[in-house]
C-alpha cells in the first residue's frame, strides 16, 4: 500500500504546483487571512460554479443544512464538488496551504465542527448525489450527499433494500462511517459491513478503492473510524430482495409507561422477542421537564411477516397495551420511514451522548429510575425542553453477523452477549440554556454509568452514531485494541496527518 501511495504522490504535486500558479481572482472578503483566501480563490478559479463566498445564496442555502442549531458555523469558503475528481483537487490545494477544512454530508451530528469550521473551507457533499445498481442488482453504488430516504425510495422501485440508516433525513456518509445501526442488523450486522466497496480521495489527494481485496487494511478501518482516514465518494452496498413488513410507531401516555418497561423486559429476557432476528424494536421514554411528564414511545419492525398473522409475535407485548397511537401495519420500508421525516426539523438545538449497558431488566430499570429525576430537576427551566432515551438493543446475532461478514474497527465480541446502546438527546430553543444543558448531559450520564457498574451491567461501548462531544469512542472499540491498529493504518495512508490537523472537527484518533 505504502508504495502505492508514494507512486501517485508526485502526480498530486504536479496539480498542486499547477494550481498554485493559478492568480487568485479578486472578491469581497480580501480582508480575510491570506492564506485561506489563497485556497478559496484557487478552487474558486478552477470551479467556479463549486466555490460559494459569504453573502451568496449558494453558501446561505448551504450552510443553513445542518440538523441541530449547535452546529451553526461560518466557513470561510464553501466548495461543492460535483466528482471525485473535484474532492481530489480540493484536498491536494488545502493539504498544499495548510487550510482547515471539514466535510458535510447530512449534516445530522449535532457536535459541532464535526461537519463544519469557523477556520477554514467547508466541502459539501449536497451535489454528490448519484447512484447506480450493478446488472444484477446485487450492488448499489451510492455518492455521499444523499440521504437514506432518497436511497430507499430509489431502490423500491428495484425491489430492493439495502441495510442503513434508520431515518429518511439522515446523510448517508455519516451513518456508514460511523458503523450504522439499521432495522436489519440482528441478520447484517452494522450498516458498514454491507459495504462490499469503499471509493475515497486521500491525504494526498489519490483516488483509492478500499475493499477486501485492495488496501483491505483501509476496508477494516473505515468501518466505523468516522472520517479518519480520507474522504468516502461513493459507497457500493449490497442489496437484498424488498418484501412488506409490519412496522410502525407506538406512542403510550404516562399511565401506560409502567406497562411499556415490563414489556420492553419482557423482550429482552430468555424467550422474548430478542431472539427473533427479522425483529427490530427501538423502544425510548421521552421527558417533558417543563409539563413534569414522562411519555414512551417505540419503533416495531419485523420484516418477516406472513398473511396468517394479526400481529408478529415477537411484538405483541407492545402492542397489546392501549396506547396513544399505534401505526403499525403492514406496508414498505419507504412507506414506513415516511414517519420519521421529523428528525429533519432543524429549527432546534439537540445534543447527544452515547452509553451502553447489558441487555438485562435492571438495565432498563436503571435507565428509568436514574435519568427522568435529573432531567425533572435540572432542565424544568430550559424552554421548549426535550429529552429522549432511547434504548436500542445490539444482540449477539447483529455482532456475529458484523465479523462473519469480515468484521470491523468496533469489534464486538457477540460472546459478550446483548446490550443495550443508549442515547441520551436533548432538544430545547435558546442557545443560553447550552451550559445548563451540557451540564445535565454530564450529571445523567456519570449517574447512569455509576450505577451500571455498581449492578455489573455496564457495557464498555460509545456508539460514534449517537455520541456526544468529548466522548471518546474509539478508545472502546474491540475492548480497547482497535485503536493502534486505526491508527497505524492513518499513518501509512496519511502520513501528514492531514485528516487529524487540517480536518479536526468530529471523532480523531490521534497520531
Amino acid at each position: 500500500m505504502a508504495n502505492y501511495v508514494l507512486t501517485t504522490f508526485c502526480v498530486c504535486l504536479h496539480l498542486s504546483f499547477v494550481l498554485s500558479a493559478i492568480v487568485p481572482v479578486s472578491n469581497s472578503s480580501a480582508s480575510l487571512d491570506p492564506v485561506l483566501s489563497e485556497s478559496c480563490q484557487i478552487l474558486g478559479q478552477r470551479f467556479p460554479n463549486q466555490l460559494h463566498w459569504p453573502g451568496t445564496e449558494q453558501y446561505t442555502n448551504e450552510n443553513s443544512l445542518y440538523w441541530s442549531k449547535t452546529t451553526l458555523v461560518t466557513p470561510y469558503c464553501i466548495f461543492t464538488p460535483e466528482n471525485a475528481n473535484h474532492v481530489s483537487a480540493a484536498v491536494i490545494e488545502l493539504h498544499r496551504t495548510q487550510t482547515q477544512f471539514a466535510v458535510r454530508s447530512g449534516g445530522h451530528m449535532p457536535v459541532k465542527g464535526a461537519a463544519g469550521t469557523n477556520q477554514g473551507v467547508l466541502i459539501a457533499m449536497t451535489r454528490m448525489n448519484s447512484t447506480a445498481l450493478s446488472t444484477d442488482g446485487g450492488i448499489a453504488s451510492i455518492g455521499p450527499g444523499l440521504r437514506w430516504g432518497d436511497v430507499y425510495n430509489w431502490l423500491s422501485t428495484e425491489d430492493r433494500v439495502v441495510v442503513g440508516g434508520r431515518y429518511a433525513p439522515v446523510g448517508v456518509s455519516g451513518v456508514l462511517l460511523g458503523g450504522g445501526m439499521s432495522h436489519f442488523s440482528a441478520t447484517h450486522g452494522w450498516a458498514a459491513n454491507n459495504v462490499v466497496n469503499f471509493e475515497l480521495v486521500l491525504a494526498n489527494g489519490t483516488i483509492a478503492s478500499a475493499n477486501a481485496t485492495a488496501n483491505s487494511d483501509l476496508f477494516w478501518a473505515l468501518k466505523g473510524s468516522s472520517s479518519n482516514h480520507g474522504i468516502v465518494v461513493r459507497f457500493d452496498l449490497r442489496t437484498y430482495p424488498a418484501s412488506p413488513m409490519y412496522a410502525g410507531t407506538i406512542s403510550y401516555e404516562e399511565s401506560q409507561v409502567q406497562q411499556f418497561l415490563h414489556a420492553f423486559q419482557n423482550w429482552l429476557s430468555p424467550g422474548g422477542g430478542i431472539r427473533d432476528e427479522a425483529t427490530a424494536i427501538v423502544p425510548a421514554l421521552f421527558i417533558y421537564p417543563e409539563e413534569r411528564s414522562v411519555q414512551a414511545n417505540i419503533v416495531v419492525l419485523q420484516n418477516n411477516y406472513t398473511l396468517n398473522q394479526t400481529v408478529p409475535k415477537s411484538l405483541q407485548g407492545f402492542v397489546n397495551i392501549s396506547s396513544a397511537s399505534n401505526t403499525a401495519h403492514v406496508r414498505t420500508y419507504p412507506d414506513f420511514l415516511t414517519e420519521t421525516t421529523q428528525y429533519g426539523n432543524r429549527s432546534n438545538r439537540n445534543t447527544f451522548y452515547a452509553t451502553s449497558l447489558l441487555a438485562t431488566a435492571d438495565a432498563v430499570r436503571l435507565i428509568n429510575e436514574t435519568i427522568p429525576p435529573i432531567a425533572l430537576s435540572m432542565l424544568e427551566g430550559v424552554q421548549n425542553s426535550f429529552v429522549g432515551l432511547s434504548m436500542q438493543p445490539v444482540t449477539k446475532s447483529h455482532l456475529q453477523a458484523a465479523r462473519d461478514a469480515g468484521g470491523d474497527a468496533l469489534d464486538l465480541d457477540p460472546n459478550d452477549g446483548d446490550f443495550i446502546a443508549f442515547n441520551l438527546v436533548v432538544e430545547y430553543t435558546n442557545e443560553q440554556d447550552d451550559a445548563t444543558v451540557i451540564s445535565f448531559n454530564t450529571a445523567a450520564l456519570q449517574a447512569l454509568d455509576t450505577a451500571s457498574k455498581a449492578a455489573n451491567i455496564y457495557y464498555p461501548f460509545q456508539f460514534l452514531n449517537d455520541a456526544g462531544a468529548g466522548e471518546q469512542v474509539f478508545s472502546l472499540y474491540g475492548k480497547g485494541k482497535s485503536l493502534e491498529r486505526m491508527k497505524s493504518i492513518r499513518r501509512a495512508y496519511d502520513p501528514d496527518g492531514v485528516f487529524q490537523d487540517l480536518m479536526p472537527g468530529g471523532f480523531k484518533i490521534g497520531v
